[in-house]
């Protein structure tokens, strides 16, 4: 557990924070101005607060009552900035190995080769930097933050500078490394729907205060109430298994656990791993088994929950893999849509955006 009360003013800003943090992969969101990287530079020793203390799982990092103010060093927390900061004149296996030289071999938690699988950077390790993408950049900035064995990772928006899909695979590794190791992350965000999608958890930083703290679909109350609500689309992030491809159809059958999908005729080999994103919005919601179409895919699902987002309404269903969609608010009437009852869902093949190889 994460817990910071603390105090910091600067150049006329003032930063009062109050919470607990579960050890989950947990967003940190607000507007530009709002604190977010005060706050984690102030939880990773970076800046001093005025009052008050940082505690992980019970060890004091700072108190100011105490006078006690652990280095940055020893704090055992990880720290993946906006830019990768990989230095330009090593390799990345020589970049990796930096996060080890400072650990005692019985205080590594992670072997350098698992990481590096996991990371996917087993045929990058010979090339330096400037030969990478913004997302293998970040992918080994963040193997080398876990090398180094932390007890929390921060950070601080670490893809801003990268498109959409490189985004979303980036959010969706992030996340499966979070469930895979246990290791507890706090990121920074000022997208929506990148929290929605991704985050067990969200705080909230409105002018300096931390305002909600819970799950998501729990906050969209507090989240609506927030000066930088975008319309960017919820994205449902699929790993999918290729089956095989139909050529006389020209499609490509993926799995995904037990579904198969219908994909437009993919240029990839059968039995890969791919990373499939369906735009909420994309999703058709009918109540009736429909037949007849020209769109492909039709599951039958359960709805879980409907939440709403101002004049968003977002409906999540169980289909044995769980489906967010974006209907409008007369559709929930009209279909008398509720917790528990039984709808399907329909998909155009055309809808599915691939993101990249898993």
């Amino acid at each position: 557990m994460l817990q910071v009360r603390a105090k910091k003013c600067l150049a006329g800003f003032e930063l009062e924070l109050d919470f607990e943090l579960q050890p989950s992969f947990t967003a940190l969101f607000g507007a530009s101005g709002s604190g977010k990287t005060t706050t984690l530079n102030l939880i990773a020793g970076l800046l001093t607060p005025d009052q008050g203390e940082v505690i992980l799982d019970g060890s004091i990092l700072f108190s100011k009552g105490k006078k006690i103010n652990i280095k940055p060093r020893d704090r055992h927390i990880g720290y993946i900035f906006q830019e990768s900061r990989l230095f330009p004149h090593l390799t990345v296996q020589e970049n990796l190995e930096f996060g080890l030289q400072r650990l005692p071999a019985n205080e590594r938690k992670f072997s350098f080769d698992e990481i590096v699988e996991v990371a996917g950077l087993t045929g990058l390790l010979e090339r330096t930097p400037h030969a990478l993408s913004g997302g293998e950049k970040q992918r080994v900035a963040l193997a080398r933050a876990i090398l180094a064995s932390p007890h929390y990772l921060l950070l601080d928006e670490p893809l801003a500078a990268l498109d959409l899909p490189a985004r979303l695979a980036f959010l969706k590794f992030l996340k499966d490394i979070h469930g895979q190791f246990n290791l507890p992350m706090l990121y920074v965000s000022h997208d929506l729907s990148n929290v929605v999608s991704f985050a067990n958890d969200v705080i909230i930083l409105d002018n300096g205060r931390n305002t909600g703290y819970g799950p998501p679909y729990e906050m969209l109350d507090k989240l609506a109430a927030a000066p930088l609500i975008s319309r960017e689309d919820i994205p449902n992030i699929l790993e999918v298994r290729v089956e095989r491809h139909d050529t006389a159809r020209g499609v490509t059958l993926c799995r995904l656990k037990h579904l198969e999908l219908v994909l437009p005729r993919l240029d990839c080999a059968e039995g890969e791993k791919l990373l499939l994103n369906i735009p909420a919005s994309e999703i058709i919601v009918a109540v009736e088994e429909p037949r007849g179409l020209s769109a492909s895919n039709v599951f039958r699902g359960t709805v879980a929950r409907i939440s709403r987002l101002r004049e968003r309404v977002m409906v999540e269903v169980n289909a044995g893999e769980s489906f967010t969609v974006e209907i409008v608010e007369a559709t929930v009437a009209r279909l008398d849509l509720r917790p528990g009852k039984e709808i399907f869902l329909i998909f155009k093949a055309s809808s599915f955006r691939r993101l990249g190889n898993s």
